[in-house]
């Protein structure tokens, strides 16, 4: 597969924005590699809007499961998950992606 870009994506969230963008960039070919930071676990609540999560997610961290499903589903993909605040990353954090959404 021929990818129209060779930047490296940060995605700040996997919820209901990050899934749906997360999923955009899996089915646009756009770009092969995404790094993926959230803080937050799954919830039950997330489940019914969130739809990269399942009733077996719940309790883990959204970044690792998102990461998962699309680099399963999508094996073009190179999605890095991280579990955490994006305010305690150092800069070579930020060094690592050529485009932030």
């Amino acid at each position: 597969m021929t990818f129209a870009s060779n930047a490296k994506i940060l995605v700040v969230g996997a919820g209901g924005l990050g899934c749906e963008i997360l999923k955009d960039l899996a089915m646009s070919c756009v770009v092969r590699d995404v790094v993926v930071i959230d803080l937050d676990s799954i919830d039950v609540t997330n489940l019914n809007r969130q739809f990269l999560f399942r009733s077996k997610d719940v309790g883990q961290s959204k970044a690792e499961v998102a990461a998962k499903f699309i680099n399963e589903r999508c094996p073009w993909m190179n999605v890095v998950p991280y579990h955490g605040k994006i305010q305690d990353k150092d800069a070579d954090f930020y060094r690592q992606v050529s485009l932030r959404q």
